[in-house]
């Protein structure tokens, strides 16, 4: 790990960027510098990044759906169960195209698979963009439809 020295004016804006209490100076610029790959130490699957492996068809791009003004930086996410009930508790904040939960970075597939089996559900088949929602209680899932659907036109 390398270490620069910033001054404060540079430092101050980094702060600004940040979302408090979740990011560290490091994942604040990588989401400003849109750096797609996460360290090993936050990719607690040790998934594979886009450039890895075969590419599957995504599910979502929380990033894409964050430039097209449906999500928002820092914006909190709620998860639901299958039935589309809201389980309190386990809410996550969305920053780039990952979402913080505790300081580090997940997948939406994970962490919903995490906290579901948590609340007692067995599956091991997790489709996350399915269980997060925003305040207005829109899917992710239907956000990224939204979003193909108006990029057709």
């Amino acid at each position: 790990m390398k270490q620069i020295e910033i001054d404060d004016e540079v430092f101050g804006y980094l702060q600004s960027k940040a979302i408090p209490f979740v990011e560290t100076p490091n994942l604040t610029l990588r989401r400003l510098f849109q750096i797609d790959k996460l360290p090993e130490k936050i990719n607690p699957l040790n998934q594979p990044t886009q450039n890895q492996g075969q590419r599957k068809q995504k599910k979502t791009d929380l990033s894409l759906l964050i430039q097209a003004g449906l999500l928002q930086e820092g914006q909190t996410l709620y998860l639901y169960d299958y039935r589309g009930n809201k389980i309190d508790g386990f809410d996550v904040i969305l920053s780039g195209k990952s979402i913080i939960w505790n300081g580090q970075a997940y997948s939406m597939s994970y962490l919903a698979q995490k906290f579901l089996k948590q609340k007692g559900y067995g599956s091991n088949s997790v489709r996350g963009p399915e269980h997060w929602y925003n305040s207005d209680s829109i899917s992710i899932k239907g956000l990224w439809q939204q979003y193909l659907k108006n990029r057709q036109r």
